[in-house]
């Protein structure tokens, strides 16, 4: 429907119009035009459409005068909607919407029972309802520009954009805005009388922070003045001169507020303050600081940083200085600095898909964990860093670098790989026709590739990182490999691989052992290059085996045993003769020769002395037994694995001229009932050992009968499980409760004194409160044969652990973790979490009962992040005495 409003318009037509309930129509934009009687205009509804002239126009057109528009005429089409009835004013250029009205104009939604429309005064009236029990109902709903404002009254005039709103409640960020009466200046300045703010979205609020006046600028701030804080509409004394709230939505910058308290050593603190930073939309800054009375201090600086689909990444660098004792006790006082230096990077995916480079490094000093608050950092003795960089050269070959280093706090050592990199080409089959047609030939499944790999290693004491004697620490040097292999089908049921390695090695420094007069064994490093060289053989045969038992009766109805058996031959020529140079020899003082590789110092060593031809067996075993169900018949059969590995592998070397049987070598791991691993190594001699360990050229069978001994055994089993408040469910149909006539029929309501006492003394219980619960249990027993007492000595590892949480009611939950050790006969670190929500508040209880590390953290606060430094905090730690801080 579309109204239009003119000045010639007669006193006859100025009548009410009474539109029917449940319509929805649009007011037309613009003042009514004024058209002779020879056209007949055609209106849709929504829209004005042009006007076209009847069949009985003349040829001439027609001399047409528009009228002015009027400067209170609308500008926009205005949609609107009621559920009872829409009453409009044509002479009084009004309308009245009654129950549930909305109206739509220029992006300003208004929905309330009652709207009144004046178009002459270009404002808007809306109110609730009082329903037949007295509840105010139909309350207005106000929306512009992403804001929302629930109220009791509002008056709005939608030129100007200024109006009185009483009543209103607001949320702007993460708090709400609530004020008595509400002057609104323009589309983001508000004046409020009488209002509070607070962050708990209840109508009626928990808490608030009161106020007789404020200003709001939209999606910036909120100014009061004098304000008070009041909990369930009670005054507290903690108040302040004046009150600003800023609703910046993402980051801003801003001050961080710091903590206070008293650490044993120390003194009193502040720490974790300083200023934050919002640089821009991809980065972060903050600084931050910590001093004690002792004058100790710690700076930090810390940021973030964020691509969308290129990388992100974090830098987190500190330093500080820390004194300990009396000042002018030479036997207590000293100071020491530390720092910490942390980088990550990751790059996304999409980014580049021919290359990645990825950090991850962690640097700090030897003091730093004895230093930091942080338990994290305390309890981590090791870090490692790591900075690596892939590409993708052409379609052939793969490049890589990284550097990698690893850093002991409690011995100072650090161990250094940088740089390393490696050339790896892809799968080449250089006798593959390039257009195949039918099966491969057997010597087109040739494969041929080349793998370059580079490093430059050292371990040092952190204290000599920087001196110029690293350099002769340093390992370094280059390997080459160019592996040959082809892989058969013979005789249908076995697979024939064999494979021609060769390896080079560059090296820039060896070494040279010889004895001085006193009988000392000298090392000496001859710097330059020297590079070795070496290849091998191999060929192996293996295939597998199926075996099936069936059975007829019983649930036991088929086994099945899969064997993969395996031989194999390797050979590797003699490069340890005084030609290559490649191994050395010197003479002791009892005539006894000692051989040395010149390259076993280096970083990747050298060819092995001596010739090898070495035949290796091995079986692989693989248990599977199919069930029947003993309840549901109909189902299928149920697969269970009995064992999932035992191998079985020896081999015995050709090239040797005595000791030829290598040990016996068996290991296996299966899992059962889902929840239990068992797994299992050991080896065992074929040869005679004495008193000292050493080896004979005699069988056991010849001498004791008997094929082997044990040399040593691992046998270990973990038994993992899960219970929950789902674990003992009642199959779908099944009853978990008795039954109880008083519940058979029309539902009963029960009051709380009836609700205590079913639970208590009634028919039944409910348990269905979420409740978790894990352990872990560990047993390990090691054996190892002592050959100077012909026995075996064992070692026994068990431990328990276990964690858990429970939620008693829906806001309280309670977690916990724990674990008993065996061996030591003693309780591992054990910690106690109690979380209760209180819906705007949380309440967070942390309490490790004993040990090394007992402490307790108790705090209660706001949940909002705008408010998150209103809080009460009270703890002990492991570093401190007592510690209270109120924020």
């Amino acid at each position: 429907m579309v109204l239009s409003f003119g000045p010639s318009l007669s006193a006859q037509q100025a009548v009410g119009v009474a539109v029917p309930s449940a319509v929805s129509h649009d007011l037309a934009r613009g003042a009514a035009q004024v058209v002779p009687d020879s056209l007949r205009g055609a209106v849709s509804t929504g829209s004005v459409r042009s006007a076209v002239p009847s069949d009985s126009l003349p040829a001439h057109r027609d001399t047409v005068r528009l009228l002015p528009m009027s400067p209170n005429a609308l500008t926009d089409i205005i949609h609107y909607s009621a559920s009872d009835s829409v009453a409009l004013n044509v002479s009084g250029r009004s309308a009245v919407l009654y129950r549930k009205g909305s109206i739509d104009y220029q992006g300003m939604e208004l929905h309330a029972d009652d709207i009144v429309v004046d178009f002459d005064r270009q404002s808007l009236r809306a109110r609730g309802s009082v329903d037949s029990s007295g509840n105010y109902e139909g309350r207005p709903l106000f929306k512009q520009d992403g804001s929302e404002y629930n109220a009791d009254t509002i008056n709005f005039n939608y030129g100007t954009k200024k109006g009185i709103i009483t009543g209103v409640v607001t949320q702007e960020g993460d708090g709400f805005l609530h004020g008595t009466r509400v002057k609104k200046v323009n589309d983001s300045v508000m004046y409020l009388s009488s209002g509070q703010y607070t962050t708990c979205n209840y109508a009626h609020p928990h808490f608030a922070i009161n106020f007789s006046k404020s200003k709001l600028v939209t999606g910036s701030l909120i100014v009061t003045g004098p304000a008070y804080v009041s909990v369930e509409d009670v005054p507290t004394p903690l108040a302040l001169p004046f009150a600003f709230f800023p609703l910046t939505k993402g980051r801003s910058s801003g001050i961080i507020m710091p903590s206070y308290g008293w650490m044993n050593g120390r003194g009193y603190y502040l720490k974790d303050g300083g200023y934050y930073f919002a640089l821009n939309d991809f980065m972060d800054l903050s600084l931050l600081g910590e001093l004690y009375t002792n004058l100790s201090w710690r700076g930090e600086v810390k940021s973030n940083y964020y691509r969308r689909y290129r990388y992100r990444g974090s830098l987190d660098i500190s330093y500080g200085q820390t004194h300990e004792g009396l000042r002018g006790d030479s036997t207590t006082y000293r100071t020491y600095s530390d720092f910490k230096f942390a980088w990550r990077h990751d790059q996304d995916a999409k980014a580049n898909p021919n290359s990645r480079f990825s950090a991850n490094v962690n640097l700090q000093s030897r003091n730093y964990n004895r230093t930091t608050t942080n338990a994290n950092d305390y309890f981590n003795s090791t870090t490692t860093s790591s900075v690596s960089y892939t590409a993708r050269l052409g379609n052939s070959f793969n490049l890589a670098a990284a550097f990698n280093e690893s850093y002991n706090v409690q011995t100072g050592l650090m161990n250094i790989k940088f740089p390393s990199f490696s050339l790896s080409s892809v799968t080449f089959y250089p006798l593959r026709r390039k257009v195949a047609s039918g099966s491969l030939r057997w010597y087109e499944n040739i494969s041929l590739s080349y793998q370059l790999e580079g490093a430059n290693n050292v371990s040092v004491q952190d204290s000599d990182l920087f001196r110029r004697t690293i350099f002769n620490q340093m390992q370094y040097g280059v390997q080459h490999r160019i592996p040959l292999q082809s892989t058969l089908k013979v005789l249908r049921f076995f697979n024939w691989t064999n494979s021609l390695s060769y390896n080079e090695r560059w090296h820039w420094s060896t070494i040279e052992k010889h004895l001085d007069t006193a009988g000392t064994l000298l090392i000496d490093t001859i710097r330059g290059f020297r590079a070795n060289r070496d290849f091998s053989f191999s060929s192996s045969l293996s295939t597998r085996i199926y075996g099936m038992f069936a059975f007829r009766g019983g649930p036991l109805r088929a086994l099945r045993h899969v064997v993969n058996p395996a031989i194999s031959f390797s050979y590797r020529p003699d490069f340890g003769s005084e030609r290559l140079g490649y191994w050395r020899s010197y003479t002791d003082e009892s005539g006894y020769v000692h051989r040395y590789s010149i390259f076993e110092q280096s970083l990747y060593g050298g060819p092995s002395d001596g010739r090898s031809g070495r035949i290796a067996f091995s079986v692989g075993n693989n248990l599977e037994a199919k069930i029947k169900p003993l309840r549901d018949t109909s189902a299928d059969l149920r697969k269970v694995t009995l064992i999932e590995s035992l191998t079985f592998s020896m081999s015995y070397d050709l090239a040797r001229d005595s000791l030829n049987w290598s040990d016996l070598n068996i290991s296996g791991h299966t899992t059962l009932f889902r929840n239990l691993v068992l797994n299992y190594s050991g080896s065992f001699i074929p040869y005679v050992v004495d008193s000292l360990g050493r080896k004979h050229d005699k069988l056991l069978w010849r001498e004791e009968h008997r094929l082997f001994r044990k040399s040593n055994s691992t046998l270990s089993a973990q038994l993992s499980y899960t219970l929950n408040n789902s674990t003992f469910k009642r199959k779908e149909g099944e009853s978990s409760k008795p039954a109880d006539m008083r519940h058979v029929g029309a539902p009963m309501l029960l009051s709380p004194y009836d609700v205590d006492n079913e639970l208590l003394h009634g028919t039944y219980a409910d348990f269905s409160m979420p409740w978790s619960l894990s352990f872990n249990y560990t047993l390990s027993r090691v054996s190892r044969y002592v050959a100077a007492t012909f026995g075996f000595e064992s070692e026994l590892v068990q431990s328990l652990s276990f964690n858990g949480n429970f939620s008693p009611t829906e806001n309280w939950r309670i977690s916990f973790t724990s674990g008993y050790d065996f061996v030591g006969k003693g309780i591992s670190y054990t910690s106690i979490d109690i979380y209760r929500d209180l819906h705007c508040w949380e309440m967070r209880l942390n309490w490790v009962p004993f040990g090394f590390y007992k402490s307790w953290n108790f705090r209660i606060g706001i949940k909002a992040s705008s408010l998150k430094d209103v809080k009460y905090e009270k703890r002990q730690t492991y570093q401190e005495n007592q510690n209270y801080s109120l924020y």
